[in-house]
Formats: structure tokens, sequence, C-alpha cells
């Protein structure tokens, strides 16, 4: 029996979500090997005496999955493994491992790394510790050879058919302690948007699970785990109408009331559509508008027009679903005036809420090449990206330092700025107790609350603290 600890490191995080990469690697790796035993630090939700327990365990492989804004994290947390231990072998993976490749065995010096999709490599892994399998043979993985060189194996293949994964290793997991229950329906995105590092984190193309595989997972989490608010992670979730339309008519014909919510673009969004999503449950969508400038929509290869998306902006609010809308400042060729434009835009919308970003470059995008072409980057070190405050990490002759700083300033006035993410007291009282409420009355009775409560959380206390 080979035993493996799994870290998802996320302490100060505002979300408390299981992590689905995870919790796919073990379900592949138990559905290749039938003895294998998982155990899960989860470190937003773990108390102190079983993250002390944890880390006194003996493992045979300790996997920590990585991403940017937790990095500082994943090097106490490695740090830590090797003060206990130098005998224990880890591997690293995530986002954050695919984006910097080679160069996270600068601060993290683990023994491996996966990078890509990771079910099939970690297996695979796993198969060598058990002398099955040799790490020159393992496509997708990093590793050190015996002369201390880095040795980057072969990019591995997608998966083709995401139906075919098993179901998310969900018991290993403290599942009572999450508020929500999050699904991830599709890898990739059919679309380029200049700061977003899909493409390079999920290769190009766009896969999808089927509406019949989605509502399974929806039954199994409800009927294993309890009524709760579904949350998808998908990049862009309507892109294939058609899997929406048949998602939605098999909640409805399936009398599987539940309350969930999405991320969207509203420029494909239809009227009959929007209907059956607000008939099936959802109840609140985020979409992408990132500028209300043409000019620089075009530039970001946004491919769409902010008459497009104001279309879909009122076929949402006409079928009654509440929208928070998204910008990002310094955007290429973004300008101070670009950015009073979206303010006015936001202002005007007939969006319920609406939240400005700051944009970050990450290796592997279009923004990062235009920044380091056109503009002066202060750090190429995107871990510390997030500690920077205010959150400028680059400026350009036609959008200065002094001028982003204007532009956050007119964007806090207006009370849209949120760049925050950290955990807070009020945003986890507030999910818990509306799950809970949500779990002992009725399904009509206790959405109409769960709504209420939020409508008060968002007004009093995220637009009181910015977050």
């Amino acid at each position: 029996m080979l035993k493996i600890g799994l870290i998802f490191p996320n302490k100060d995080r505002r979300y408390k979500t299981i992590h689905l990469g995870l919790a796919y690697l073990a379900a592949y790796a138990r559905e290749q090997h039938d003895d294998l035993y998982f155990e899960v630090l989860d470190t937003r939700v773990a108390t102190t005496k079983e993250t002390k327990r944890f880390f006194n365990t003996t493992f045979d492989l300790i996997g920590i999955t990585v991403f940017s804004p937790v990095y500082f994290e994943v090097k106490s947390i490695y740090n830590r493994i090797r003060k206990n231990t130098n005998m224990i072998p880890v591997v690293l993976g995530g986002p954050y491992v695919t984006t910097i490749m080679g160069t996270i065995f600068d601060e993290t010096p683990a023994e491996f790394a996966v990078y890509g999709e990771g079910e099939v490599t970690f297996s695979q892994l796993i198969s060598y510790f058990k002398g099955t399998q040799q790490l020159e043979n393992i496509n997708g993985l990093m590793y050190k050879n015996s002369a201390g060189s880095i040795i980057i194996n072969p990019a591995r293949e997608k998966i083709t058919d995401l139906n075919t994964l098993p179901r998310p290793a969900y018991d290993i997991f403290p599942m009572n302690r999450y508020p929500l229950h999050r699904l991830v329906t599709s890898r990739g995105c059919p679309f380029s948007c200049a700061w977003c590092n899909s493409s390079s984190i999920w290769g190009k193309g766009y896969r999808l699970m089927d509406a019949k595989k989605m509502i399974s997972e929806v039954e199994f989490l409800i009927s294993s785990y309890g009524k709760k608010i579904f949350v998808f992670g998908d990049n862009s979730f309507n892109a294939e109408l058609k899997r929406v339309d048949e998602f939605c008519d098999l909640l409805i014909q399936k009398n599987i009331k539940i309350l969930w919510s999405v991320s969207l673009r509203a420029d494909i969004m239809t009227q009959e559509i929007a209907y059956k999503m607000k008939k099936s449950g959802c109840y609140n969508v985020s979409i992408g508008i990132e500028s209300a400038n043409n000019f620089i929509l075009s530039k970001i290869g946004k491919g769409t027009t902010i008459e497009k998306i104001s279309e879909g902006i009122k076929m949402l609010k006409e079928a009654g679903i509440e929208i928070m809308s998204q910008y990002v400042i310094g955007s290429p060729f973004e300008t101070l005036q670009t950015v009073k434009e979206s303010i006015s835009y936001a202002k005007t919308s007939g969006c319920d809420y609406s939240n400005f970003y700051t944009v970050l470059p990450f290796k592997g995008t279009t923004q990062w090449d235009y920044v380091l072409q056109h503009g002066t980057i202060y750090t190429k070190n995107i871990h510390d990206f997030h500690s920077i405050n205010p959150r400028i990490v680059f400026e350009t002759p036609e959008f200065t330092y002094s001028e982003r700083l204007e532009a956050i300033k007119l964007v806090e006035k207006e009370g849209f700025y949120s760049n925050i993410d950290t955990k807070n007291w009020w945003f986890d009282f507030a999910k818990d107790v509306s799950q809970k409420i949500q779990s002992l009355i009725p399904k009509s009775t206790g959405d109409r609350i769960y709504m209420f409560l939020k409508s008060i959380y968002r007004m009093k206390i995220i637009k009181k603290n910015n977050i």
C-alpha cells in the first residue's frame, strides 16, 4: 500500500472550496492502481491538530498543487517537509508549474514536477515508485537526474474525452466544511484573450463534458454531500450553447432543484437559453466585459464588441439572472481615457455588480509579450505580483504608472475596485450560514432566504471592504 499525501495550499485565500485538480488526480490514480491510500491537507479548512498530524505522517510521496498567489505558502510548506525529513519525495504540479516550467525548482527544489494535464503523468509517476515505469518515459514530467540537471520530458497529449474521467475523489476531502459544490465541466477555452493563460495551461482547443455526465455529477454530490449552491468553474460555460440547452433541459425534466452560478460570455447568449438557465436554477452569472472600448476589445482578442455584450446583458436581465461584470485595467493599448469609458459603461450597463482588476501579465500570454516589447515590468517573478500594493506591476508609454494609479482611484471611488482576494471572516460566516439554511429548510423558502442574505452581504460587507 502506497501512502500519498496531497496538499492544497490556500490558507489565506477567500474561498473555501474543494481542489478538483487533486480530486481528479487521486481518482484517476485509484483507477490505475488498487493499492493506494490518499490523505489531503487543505490548509484553508484544516485544523491546527490536523495540520500537525499530516506533517508528522510518513508518506511514500507528497504532491503539492501550486498557483502563483500562494507560492510563498508553497515554499513554507516545502521547507517544513524538508525540515522534518529528506526521505519523502515531493512532486509539484498545478498551473504555476506549467507557467514557469523548470524555474519552479529554483526556490522549491522538489524531486519532481508535473506540467500540463496531470492525471496520467501522476499515475505513471506512481508506477515509477512501484518499479514498473522509467522516468524518461513519463511525458509531462520534470525531474533532476543524478548529476543534478533538470530534465524536461516531452509534453503529454491531452485527454480528448472528459467523459472518460472517473468521478473526482470527493471522499478524501472534508466535504462538510465547504459551503458550496464546485464543478469544472470543460478544459481549455475556444477564445484567446490577451491576459488569459488558459491555452498555455490546457493547450489549444476546447474539451467538454457532456450534459448527461454533468447531471450525473450534480446528482451524486446532492445525494452524497447534501444540497448546496453549485458553482461551475468553466472558463466559458456557454461556449457551446447546445450543451447548455441540454443541461438546463435535464435539470428541468429531472426536477433537480438547485441554485447554480457560472462564468459565461454575454455576447453569445440567446434569450431562449437565458430563460432556460433561470428556470433551471441559475441565479447568477459572471461575465468578462474587460473594456467598454471596441478598439481595446479587438486588441486583446476578445472577438466581440461592446454592443454585442450589451445585447447579452439585456437578455440575462430580462430572464431575471443576477450579473457580476468584470473589467481589467491595463490591457494592451489601454489608456486612462479607455478606463474612464469602462467606468461610465459599468455605471449604466444594467449589471448588478461590477469589479475592476488591474491586469497581471502571465508568461505564455499575449499580454506578457506586449509588456516585454512595449513597456517596463518591475519584476518577472510572477508570484511577487500578488504582494505589490497598489497592484501595478508594469507601465507603458501610453499608460504610465501615475495614470494607472489615478485609474485605480477613480474605480475605487465608484466602489468597483476588487483586487483583494484574502480570507475574510464575514465572507466565511455568510457562506456557511447560507449553506446551513439551504440544507435545513424547504427548497423554495431556503433559496429565498439565501438570496436575501446574499444581497445584504453584497451591499453591506463586500462593498464596504472592497472585496
